[in-house]
């Protein structure tokens, strides 16, 4: 399954005549926040496929629970063609708009996000395949300002529950010389900022997959 995973800035190259093209075999379009609903409905029509998505703290769609065509992921746990999804919205609080927590709040989101996860993991054997945030794990593809600081509950969540992947967004990358991808115990933590095409293989090992998207330095 290839997943055509969104953040964050408008990229030419997806906004384009040859979106379909150049995406053709995608299964889905992830969004991790902070992109014009225009943008999204562009890349859905595009494509035909399903979208999901959470809010990032600048999101155009602050307030909507939902986009057209798309599901929130925002608290829940989505079985999408045998991969299961989980997502949580949402940048660290720093002037309290929407879309903002505190590392508190935080918590208070995730433990109201597991009886799913135990649910899942009886049903499917296992909590998730994909975490799905709009910031960082604490200490991971951060910025040195406040404002770009990472959940610290997401790298218990990763411990824990071990998903093959986190995608988030919000750090932007300027810089192609900067990281995007890093390993956080046994869980690829990806920015998704512009995109990446994210191919999960066939198997469960975590290393059968590849990503492709903006150059940057792994």
């Amino acid at each position: 399954m290839k997943i055509l995973a969104v953040s964050d800035h408008i990229d030419p190259r997806v906004y384009s005549n040859l979106c379909r093209e150049r995406f053709q075999n995608v299964s889905c379009v992830i969004s991790c926040g902070d992109l014009p609903e225009h943008y999204l409905d562009f890349i859905v029509s595009c494509l035909n496929v399903p979208l999901f998505f959470v809010h990032g703290n600048h999101d155009p769609s602050a307030g909507k629970k939902s986009l057209a065509g798309g599901y929130n992921l925002d608290g829940k746990v989505i079985n999408f063609q045998g991969i299961l999804l989980a997502g949580l919205e949402g940048s660290l609080w720093y002037n309290g708009n929407i879309h903002q927590y505190s590392q508190r709040a935080m918590y208070q989101k995730y433990l109201a996000l597991l009886p799913q996860l135990y649910w899942a993991k009886m049903r499917y054997h296992r909590y998730l395949d994909v975490l799905v945030t709009h910031s960082p794990p604490g200490g991971i593809h951060e910025s040195d300002d406040p404002v770009h600081k990472g959940f610290k509950v997401f790298n218990h969540m990763i411990k824990k529950f071990q998903p093959r992947f986190h995608l988030h967004g919000h750090t932007h990358l300027y810089d192609r010389n900067q990281s995007y991808q890093d390993l956080l115990y046994q869980t690829i933590v990806i920015n998704c900022y512009n995109y990446r095409i994210i191919d999960l293989g066939r198997g469960k090992d975590v290393r059968d997959f590849s990503i492709s998207g903006v150059k940057s330095r792994v």
